[in-house]
């Protein structure tokens, strides 16, 4: 299939996705406007509450329709109430920016930063369309729950598919409309000189997009991180989340169901979104190496082969989309759990028999790799079938690395049930002691197989392989985030039944999916750290092609050293700044914990001091997140123009391995940690000297998974970017 053909289906499989995603919500009725939506929902959920399962300690009115409606209300509300803040401080970012490196450190400082504004706003729209999905979801899935948990878990299978269909087709659409744009404005007769400058350009569209995602991703993570922190010590402390419940205040039962309800998805998806536009960017880097690839006439269709390939993917997902309830439900508890798994084996036999149905046909058959001085450092020619062994070993690689990452982390393994069993005959400290052991021990042989993967690839199609491998390894993302949105919804939802009494039949099948699906969010976190790291190691070596030494004699100079040094040191300092931040924001939080309050009262919800605590609290969380950026721009733009191109590529390599060995380990220990909390929680409820456990769990796994681990994806990518579209200015101040 040439380029005409693999453009055909990537614009059909983009404008499928956008259908796709609107007729979801016009089905399920999100934009009709209803005259009060409070009495809409309050309708809907009328059946879902019943009086004789309250508490007799219970205030009457938690258990009105109503009443709930009003608490989803306020939750929806405290979210979209930022988008103005924002778009405000998007504007403030992309000025400061254009300013203060756009002008100075990069060679088309205008186009560039018209790529940089596009990919910001781009971010911005898919960031609106998912806080407004997934906060009208959350009532939709309880009203599901009333008939059977299949029909609970599959709306909540729509809900993930419409958005995982709009993310993939509006970042897409809008990656493969700006390369046509910079290739007709700016490409000319598209020879090295003229294509190395569209690369760079569609390195300004993810330059926006990161730009874009510290507003709309990293500004709203912090914020959740720091109430989810701050709120776990009042809420764990006494598991009756209820409104009844006058240990807890309802400002901090509501921000902690906003935390549940924006601090999930949307950083997740985000990073999906970051990382497979950052591999469309690094096969336009390693092209401009191959002079075959420059003088074919199927160069285009090259560079959209991962684009052509998740689009074919998709496709077949669909195949998926038919079949996400193919297990009944069942009284074994297993109900979700065997369906994800089955979706996840479907997925893998679809991607393989798509890979084997269009093996690379777009692509040229042989090509080398040449640095600037016709020195090669790859020495054999790369062909196509190599690629395609490539792409399949990635995708093995994947399955056995989410199979990992599954066991080691679910409260099904043994070592994690006991991790929280033992604390009661332990001093406190212990229990993280263990986390960390674990963490170390179970993160080895994920990490041996991912240099295992690097190893094999590199020797069959050399660093071009690393992003075949990474397209394979990445194939899956449209079911695991699928997946990712199941035990989101599902774990909010739970929270809900838990704020406001529901029957015990609902909550008992809220709790079944949460409790299972649980285990399975991890896939999707796992997927985007080892897809990063591969295309990480890919384009350095995109970048050693464009300098005149060997990788194995980088580090002779002192510049490679110092490079290599500083770019570990950067993501360590990253990860600092996040926790630290994170605490001074839930210290302040309790500040705002009011002294005399009348609890389950009605009128109480009227009360917006939610909605301007969220925005405070937002406001705040943007100082730490600005922080992390001057520092990470300044060392960046001062070492880069000191220890020049060599440098440069030396704070790629350390960067990229800081971030992989903070990733893997951090997963593993923050989930850990997390879902020990929720087995022995419900397993072993009744002993309450364990309560102090609890809270001490969940408050250090939201610093080790989410503060540590997750918020590096956009800074490492941050980093790259910034040293490649300023790699002309730094080569000149070396010589």
């Amino acid at each position: 299939m040439g380029l005409l053909g693999s453009l055909v289906v990537i614009i059909l499989t983009s404008i499928v996705g956008i259908v796709w995603y609107f007729v979801h919500l016009i089905a399920q009725g999100f934009t009709v406007q209803y005259k009060d939506e409070q009495d809409f929902v309050s309708d809907q959920l009328r059946g879902l509450l019943g009086v004789d399962d309250i508490q007799p300690s219970s205030y009457r009115p938690t258990v009105e329709p109503q009443y709930l409606s009003g608490i989803v209300d306020l939750i929806e509300t405290s979210i979209s109430g930022l988008w103005l803040a924002q778009f405000l401080y998007m504007i403030l970012l992309l000025f400061l920016f254009f300013l203060v490196v756009d002008i100075w450190f990069i060679e088309y400082p205008f186009s560039f930063m018209f790529n940089a504004i596009i990919g910001a706003m781009t971010v911005m729209l898919f960031s609106y369309y998912v806080t407004t999905t997934n906060s009208k979801s959350l009532t939709r899935a309880l009203i599901q729950s009333q008939f059977s948990k299949e029909e609970s878990f599959g709306y909540m299978y729509q809900c993930g598919f419409a958005i995982v269909s709009l993310l993939f087709s509006l970042l897409f659409g809008m990656y493969v409309l700006m390369y046509y744009f910079n290739v007709a404005v700016w490409g000319g007769d598209l020879k090295k000189g003229e294509y190395e400058k569209v690369s760079i350009l569609m390195i300004g569209f993810l330059m926006g997009m990161i730009l874009g995602g510290f507003i709309y991703r990293e500004g709203i993570s912090m914020m959740c991180r720091s109430l989810k922190t701050a709120s776990f010590g009042l809420i764990r402390a006494d598991l009756n989340l209820s409104v009844g419940n006058n240990n807890i205040s309802q400002l901090t039962r509501l921000a902690y169901m906003v935390s549940q309800q924006a601090g999930n998805a949307i950083v997740n998806y985000l990073d999906t979104g970051f990382v497979l536009v950052f591999l469309c960017c690094a096969i336009s880097q390693i092209v401009i190496n191959s002079p075959e690839i420059l003088d074919s006439k199927n160069k285009s269709a090259f560079i959209m082969g991962p684009i052509y390939l998740i689009c074919i993917g998709y496709l077949g997902s669909i195949i998926c989309y038919f079949l996400k309830t193919m297990c009944t439900d069942q009284e074994t508890g297993s109900f979700a759990a065997l369906n994800v798994r089955w979706q996840v084996i479907i997925a893998a036999l679809i991607s393989f028999i798509i890979h084997v149905s269009f093996p690379f046909s777009f692509l040229i058959d042989k090509f080398t790799l040449k640095g600037e001085n016709t020195k090669d450092i790859d020495f054999e020619s790369k062909s196509t079938m190599n690629a395609c062994w490539c792409y399949l070993l990635g995708l093995i690689f994947n399955v056995l690395h989410i199979s990992l990452f599954e066991w080691y982390t679910s409260h099904g393994c043994p070592n994690v049930r006991n991790m929280g069993l033992a604390t009661s005959d332990r001093i406190l400290p212990m229990n993280l002691i263990y986390s960390n052991y674990l963490g170390d021990l179970f993160s080895a042989i994920p990490a041996i197989l991912m240099f295992l993967l690097i190893s094999i690839v590199y020797s069959i199609e050399g660093f071009a392989g690393l992003l075949f491998a990474a397209s394979g390894y990445i194939s899956l993302f449209i079911i695991y985030g699928v997946i990712f949105f199941i035990g989101c919804n599902s774990s909010d939802s739970y929270k809900l039944t838990c704020f406001a009494h529901f029957i015990s039949d609902v909550q008992g099948k809220i709790f079944q999916i949460y409790w299972e699906a649980k285990n399975y969010m991890v896939f999707l976190k796992a997927t985007n750290a080892g897809t990063t790291f591969l295309i990480s190691i890919g384009i350095i070596g995109a970048q050693l092609y464009q300098y005149p030494t060997a990788l194995n004699s980088l580090f002779i100079h002192n510049e490679g050293f110092l490079g290599l040094f500083i770019g570990f040191s950067l993501m360590f300092v990253c990860r600092g700044i996040n926790i630290w931040g994170i605490i001074n924001v839930a210290k302040s939080y309790f500040i705002f914990q009011p002294s005399d309050e009348a609890e389950g009262k009605l009128n109480y919800l009227k009360d917006i001091r939610i909605i301007e605590f969220t925005k405070f609290k937002y406001t705040h969380s943007m100082l730490y997140v600005a922080y992390n950026i001057l520092f990470i721009t300044i060392m960046i733009l001062m070492f880069g123009s000191i220890l020049g191109h060599a440098g440069s590529v030396a704070i790629m390599i350390g960067a990229s391995i800081a971030t992989f060995l903070i990733q893997y380990t951090g997963l593993i220990k923050g989930t850990t940690l997390e879902n020990s909390r929720v087995y022995n929680e419900i397993q072993d409820n009744r002993k309450d000297h364990h309560y102090l456990m609890y809270v001490s769990g969940d408050t250090y796994a939201c610093a080790t998974e989410e503060s540590n681990a997750c918020p590096l994806i956009p800074y490492l990518i941050y980093v790259f970017c910034l040293l490649i579209s300023c790699q002309k200015h730094f080569a000149k101040a070396e010589k």
